[in-house]
Parts: C-alpha cells; sequence; structure tokens
C-alpha cells in the first residue's frame, strides 16, 4: 500500500464499516422481532434508520461504502493487471451474491427450517454467507480499481499521435501553381489536405525506386503546367513514360483552346524518325567568345559526369581541354558565316589529325590566347604532349559521332528559345537507361542553350523538369534556380539519394542546389546523410512523453515535454508507395504572426479513375519522318550513313582548305 498510516486508519476503518454494516442488516432482519430483551429492542431502534432497513437499502448503502474506499485507496500499481479477470469479473459476481441474498429473506422465518442454532437457521446462514461474501468479492474488485496504471505508455508505440500535427487543407489555386491533393492524419483521423507549390522556387523530389515520386509529384505537375500554358523542356529517362503525358495533354489542351499556338518536339536519339532535329550550336547562340568557351566548358563537364573536386594537373588538363574545344566551337561558329555551326561538323572535326585541326585553328587571330597553352607543342611538332593535354577529351567526344546523332542535330528545326511568345514550345529528350551516357552527353549541350535562351526577362513562363536528374548534367542548373523565380522559369528535379546526386554533381553545386532549393518532396529514402538532412529540414516541434518507475512502495509516472524530429529519419526510411514528406515555400503574409510549420506528412491522393481513363487514351508519340520509299523499302540506314559521310566531308574539305594554305 502507498497510504500514510492516517490514510491506512481511514480506509480499515471503512472496511469494517462495511462488514459493521452487512451484520446490522442481518440482524436487523433476523432478530428484530425476537423475544431477545435489549438486543431486539436496539435492533428495532437501528431498523428505522432507512439505510439499513429494508435489506434492498441496506445493500445499496454498502455499495456507496464499497464504492468509497475503491475511491480513497491507493493500492500499489499493476502494470499488467487483467480488467476483466480483476475488476469486471469479481464486481459482477460479488454483486450477484449479494441481491442474490434477498431471495432467501421469505425463507428466513419458516418454522419448518433447519436450526444451525437457537434463532439461527439454514437459510438465515444461506443469507448471511451470500452477503458476506458478495461484500467481501465486490470489495476486492473495487480495489482493484486503484491499481490500474492511468498512463499511455505502450499504447502509442510509435508515437503517431505525438509527431502528427495539422497541415494546410486550403487551396491555392493560381496562375502559376501546382496544386497536388493528399490526405495527411491529425487528431485521431485522416484529414485532406493541399500541397500548394510555387515552381518558380524550386522543386526537389526524393526518393528510391518505386517509391512514387514520379506518379504523385512529377507527373501532376507536367498535367498542370501544361494546363497553365508553361512552355516546358522534359527529361524523360525512361521514354515514353512522361513524353506520353505531355503528349496527352497537349493534344487536350489543342482541342479545346483553338488560339493555342504551342509547338510539341520530341528529341529522340534511339528513334531518329520520331524526332525533331536541332542545332544547339547554332551561330546566333554562339556570338561571342564567351559563350562558347561556356558551351565547351558544359560539354566537358557533361562527359566527366560533372567533374569532381580536383586540383593541379587534372585540373590543367581539364582546362586545356574547354580551352581547345572552345577553340574548335568558336571557329566553326565564325567560318562562313556558322554555315558549318552544327555539332555533328564539330565532333568530325575534333576525329581529324592534330596537325589539320591546329592548322585551321590557328588561322583565326582571335582564338590564339586560348591556344597559347598548345602554341609551343604545335610549334615543335610535339603531337604526344597534345595528345596528354586533349587526347581524352577526342577519346569522349569520338563516342559521340554516330550516324544517329549526325542526323538529329545536323537540322535545325527547333527554336531553342522555347519561352518566345512568337514560338512557344514543348520539348520532350527521350532517353533511355542503356544509352544514356551518350544521349545525356548531348542532351546536355540542348540544355546548356535552352537554359540560357529562356532565363531571361520578358518571356512566357517555362519549366524544366529532370527526372532521375544525376543520369544528366546540367550546366549551372545550380545559377537557374536562384534566379529562375524572376524569369518566370520552373525548375523539377527528380532524384533518388543525395549521395548519388553528389556523386555525378560537383559536392559543391549539390550542397548549392539543396540550400537554396524552395520546395522539398521525399518519399521513402534509405542514405544517412539523405535522411540527417531532411531530419534537419523539418525541424523539431514540442512533443509530450511520459516516463514509469514502479517499486515496491510506490509508481512514479512523470510527464515531460521536449523538442523532438517533426518528422523522424526512421519515419521517412518506412514511407510507402505514394507517401510524401516535404516543406513548401510559403508565399502569403502570416498576418496572425502565429507560427504554422509548411512541412508535409502524408498520402498522395490523386483521383485514379481519371488517371486510368487518362491512360487509356495515351496514344504513340507522333512520327516526324518516314525512311520507306514509295516500294516499301527501309532506306533509315541508308539516309542515316549518307548524311554522316557528307558532313565528314564537309569538314575534310574544310581542313583541306586550311592545310593548303599552311
Amino acid at each position: 500500500m502507498q497510504e500514510s498510516k492516517e490514510q491506512q486508519k481511514i480506509y480499515d476503518f471503512f472496511q469494517k464499516a462495511v462488514y459493521m454494516l452487512v451484520l446490522m442488516e442481518c440482524g436487523i432482519l433476523f432478530f428484530g422481532g425476537a423475544q431477545i430483551p435489549i438486543l431486539a429492542k436496539l435492533l428495532k431502534s437501528l431498523g428505522k434508520m432507512p439505510f439499513l432497513f429494508p435489506p434492498l437499502h441496506a445493500k445499496f448503502a454498502e455499495i456507496v461504502l464499497i464504492i468509497l474506499i475503491a475511491i480513497g485507496t491507493k493500492p500499489k500499481k499493476n502494470q499488467n493487471i487483467d480488467i476483466t479477470k480483476s475488476i469486471i469479473v469479481p464486481i459482477i459476481c460479488g454483486l450477484l451474491m449479494m441481491f442474490g441474498s434477498l431471495m432467501f429473506i421469505d425463507d428466513t422465518f419458516r418454522k419448518d427450517a433447519i436450526f444451525l442454532a437457537p434463532h439461527f437457521n439454514i437459510y438465515q446462514a444461506a443469507y448471511t454467507l451470500l452477503s458476506f461474501l458478495g461484500v467481501l468479492i465486490t470489495l476486492l474488485g473495487a480495489d482493484n480499481i486503484g491499481k490500474i496504471m492511468k498512463h499511455k505508455l505502450g499504447k502509442d508505440r510509435w508515437n503517431i499521435e505525438e509527431e502528427s500535427f495539422d497541415q494546410n487543407k486550403e487551396l491555392i489555386n493560381t496562375d502559376f501553381s501546382i496544386n497536388i491533393p493528399y490526405l495527411f492524419y491529425y487528431n485521431k483521423r485522416m484529414n485532406k489536405g493541399w500541397i500548394n507549390i510555387n515552381p518558380f522556387k524550386g522543386t526537389i523530389v526524393i526518393g528510391v525506386p518505386g517509391s512514387g515520386k514520379s506518379f504523385g509529384i512529377i507527373a501532376p505537375a507536367i498535367r498542370q503546367l501544361i494546363r497553365k500554358n508553361f512552355c516546358l523542356c522534359i527529361y524523360d529517362y525512361k521514354h515514353p513514360d512522361l513524353g506520353k503525358i505531355a503528349y496527352y495533354h497537349y493534344r487536350l489542351k489543342k482541342q479545346h483552346e483553338k488560339d493555342y499556338n504551342y509547338d510539341f518536339a520530341v528529341i529522340n536519339l534511339n528513334e531518329v524518325e520520331k524526332s525533331r532535329r536541332v542545332n544547339p550550336l547554332r551561330k546566333e547562340y554562339l556570338s561571342t567568345l564567351a559563350e562558347a568557351q561556356e558551351m565547351a566548358e558544359a560539354m566537358v563537364s557533361s562527359l566527366q559526369k560533372g567533374g569532381g573536386s580536383t586540383g593541379g594537373s587534372d585540373q590543367f588538363f581539364t582546362q586545356s581541354a574547354i580551352n581547345f574545344l572552345s577553340s574548335c566551337i568558336a571557329f566553326l561558329a565564325k567560318y562562313e558565316n556558322g554555315k558549318f555551326s552544327t555539332l555533328p561538323h564539330l565532333l568530325a572535326f575534333m576525329n581529324r589529325s592534330y596537325e589539320e585541326i591546329f592548322n585551321t585553328l590557328f588561322t583565326n587571330i582571335e582564338l590564339h590566347s586560348l591556344l597559347s597553352t598548345f602554341k609551343s607543342a604545335y610549334d615543335n611538332k610535339a603531337f604526344d604532349q597534345l595528345e596528354g593535354q586533349i587526347g581524352t577529351l577526342k577519346i569522349f567526344l569520338s563516342r559521340l559521332a554516330t550516324k544517329e546523332s549526325f542526323w538529329v542535330f545536323s537540322g535545325d528545326e527547333i527554336n531553342l528559345k522555347i519561352s518566345d511568345s512568337k514560338h512557344p514550345t514543348i520539348i520532350v529528350l527521350a532517353s533511355d537507361p542503356n544509352t544514356q551516357d551518350i544521349n545525356s552527353a548531348l542532351y546536355s549541350t540542348v540544355l546548356n542553350r535552352l537554359l540560357k535562351q529562356i532565363n531571361s526577362k520578358g518571356n512566357l513562363p517555362s519549366g524544366i523538369i529532370a527526372d532521375e536528374l544525376p543520369t544528366i548534367y546540367i550546366h549551372k542548373i545550380d545559377n537557374l534556380i536562384a534566379t529562375a523565380r524572376s524569369n518566370k522559369v520552373a525548375v523539377l528535379l527528380g532524384l533518388q539519394e543525395i549521395p548519388q546526386f553528389k556523386q555525378f554533381y560537383k559536392k559543391e553545386v549539390a550542397d548549392t542546389i539543396t540550400a537554396i532549393i524552395g520546395n522539398i518532396l521525399s518519399g521513402s529514402a534509405r542514405d544517412k546523410s539523405t535522411l540527417d538532412w531532411l531530419e534537419k529540414v523539418f525541424g523539431k516541434v514540442k512533443q509530450k512523453s511520459q516516463s514509469m518507475s514502479v517499486n515496491n512502495n510506490q509508481t512514479t509516472i512523470s510527464i515531460q515535454e521536449k523538442m523532438d524530429n517533426l518528422i523522424p529519419a526512421g519515419k521517412i526510411a518506412g514511407l510507402r508507395t505514394g507517401e510524401m514528406v516535404g516543406i513548401v515555400a510559403k508565399d502569403e503574409q502570416n498576418e496572425t504572426q502565429e507560427y504554422t510549420t509548411s512541412a508535409i506528412h502524408g498520402k498522395i491522393n490523386l483521383d485514379m479513375e481519371a488517371i486510368k481513363t487518362e491512360e487509356q487514351n495515351y496514344i504513340d508519340l507522333p512520327v516526324y519522318y518516314s525512311f520507306t520509299d514509295e516500294s516499301g523499302n527501309d532506306n533509315k540506314n541508308k539516309i542515316l550513313m549518307s548524311n554522316f559521310l557528307r558532313i565528314n566531308r564537309e569538314v575534310e574539305l574544310i581542313v583541306e582548305e586550311f592545310s593548303r594554305s599552311a
């Protein structure tokens, strides 16, 4: 017992009072009319008290005393007490015995009953026994009520209640917003909420394969941005997954709005008949030597997959490669007013001998400063030294020189300023996991010039969507995110883990992007650094916790309140498909001055029936070229090879011209 001595005495008094009440009840009933001097008179006087007679009243009085005892007692707590066996069953049985004894009242006065003692027959004994046992058992059950531990220990095993929080339920739909419905748990029920994303502040979506980042975030974003008249460039790593969504909604927009004058183009190196032709080295894009240098830097970085932080000789040779490549780009952009300024001509030119290349380049005086590191080697015909400086670059670029790439990049059908109000365009860059290395290096040149064109004032709203970002290198993507808001450029990037991101981009670039990105959404993640970063981004919140200490003398329950992680790493790692956590950048002013979190923790709640209907209506992406002649013969290989040989021949004529003059 945990009571003090005084409390123990009071408890003992009330306990004895209950039994005394039962004794008086039986005495008044059995001996109130007996011819026993003094006792009979005393019992008759007690019988006038309403809580002692009739017997039914006495039973209720006993119950009242039992309740008082149960309230006042403080027994030792029992964490494993069985409420049914220890409380409910004893109380029910005790009450049944107490009130069941009333059935013997009439029989207690029978003359033919068996007497166990003078004035005390067997029925009176049964009544007394049932009354005492009933009170005793009921008292035991009631006493166990105080042993119940009134705590939540073990009930919220995964801390669901304390880690749940109120989230945004308001749909804020603007001309530029992305609005995704979801469900979140709060206040013991599921609530409907909205993820309201300002795409101009940059969005990054993280999640392991199968976490639902493409289906739950990227696909809805494509649907809504096309509906809201955005010009888009979509890097479709698993073509045609995203391409079909974009094309379906493009056609839907065309059908409903007759004045919708956007163009739709696919760049596809695997199926060139389904590809538009594009020239990222158009002379208009390379008006200065600085732009040629930037393009060269983007290409070299793409070939190096971001080029990790290196120094010393490695950095020297990298810069030498950039200078050499930028000289080649600048030369072609200037030669004959850019007539041969295409990526295939550049690749073919790079495959010529060092002597032919430098004989050609040194004819342009503007390029001498860039070529200064090669001058002495060239003058001394030290081609081994040149091989060491730029040999690796030539090897990498030679892998890009295929008849398919020569076909796609030798035409000029797409204006890369996709946000131009005169020629708004939606572009899909179709990639494939099997050819991603070559595809991504070539697409990087397209993205480099495209971003340069759209990241300026006075354009239509535009967006860059890159699922599986680490598979393609986007040069200076961090600068784009930093300036995109003022130029109305939405950036949506999908990736699996932060270390994977840092592996293919420079660590400094990855750190900068994760620091300045406005909207962060994540499905399930596994990497420790990713989880730690997300955990810190979401912050902490005050949470209540209980602790319990039990010993022989007392039970102590303490309640604590402390700052703990709003969304712990373990919960992020355990997210199921379609479940998302995140934090979005707020736009509206908080007039109440009360802090409200913009964190998200719930399950994406898309209209699955509508999506299923949409998927059934998808059609194949357009075919732009037919390589079949009138007889039905497939001349694709013949046409592509003819184009390939033509470009190589044109480059050969260029170098021959300068070789003769040298």
